[in-house]
């Protein structure tokens, strides 16, 4: 690191927290602050994830998982025998998904899909593939389906070209811990 000028600054929505100085000086206060600047950030997902629930925020855009939440470190040591049979990677759910309504349905149905296949070591799923097992739990509505996924960026990552047979969808961190969620209350059940 040289001595030239750099910048730090984080907003949080103005909350505004600004370093600026040389580059071993802003790297050393990053350093000294880490813990405190990642602990905002968590408590400012936390909230906004509350804002969400209780319908005062629109759901934020989904962020991928971080490297050490991908594939190379699933958590293989949970297991809900109970409503998902999985050998190999090959998976299939044994419970009907439950919701309210089929858009409920489906985005259940995603997120337990989605959970199962991560557990097997598989990021990305076909958008058909999940099309196909929602169709299996008698959840599809085939004319809302992708609005029905789109609108869960909290959850769930789309990608690939619009009408496109080379969609694929990703578990976010915030869709991981909502499918364990749903996985653990039906395992109970």
């Amino acid at each position: 690191m040289g001595n030239s000028d750099a910048k730090l600054h984080l907003s949080l929505e103005d909350g505004t927290f600004e370093i600026s100085g040389s580059e071993l000086f802003v790297s050393q206060q990053i350093e000294n602050f880490k813990e405190i600047i990642l602990e905002a950030l968590r408590t400012r997902r936390c909230q906004d994830s509350e804002d969400f629930d209780l319908g005062l925020k629109s759901p934020p855009e989904a962020m991928p998982l971080p490297e050490d939440e991908q594939v190379g470190n699933v958590n293989n040591d949970k297991k809900f025998d109970r409503v998902l049979h999985i050998e190999d990677k090959e998976v299939k759910i044994i419970k009907r998904i439950p919701g309210e309504n089929n858009a409920k349905k489906t985005l259940n149905t995603a997120l337990i899909y989605l959970w199962a296949k991560r557990s097997t070591g598989t990021n990305s799923v076909s958008y058909q593939e999940i099309r196909d097992i929602c169709s299996e739990q008698g959840c599809l509505d085939s004319s809302n389906f992708s609005s029905t996924l789109k609108n869960a960026r909290e959850y769930i990552i789309v990608d690939g070209k619009r009408r496109s047979s080379d969609k694929v969808c990703k578990l976010t961190l915030p869709g991981v811990e909502q499918a364990e969620g749903l996985l653990e209350g039906l395992n109970g059940e």
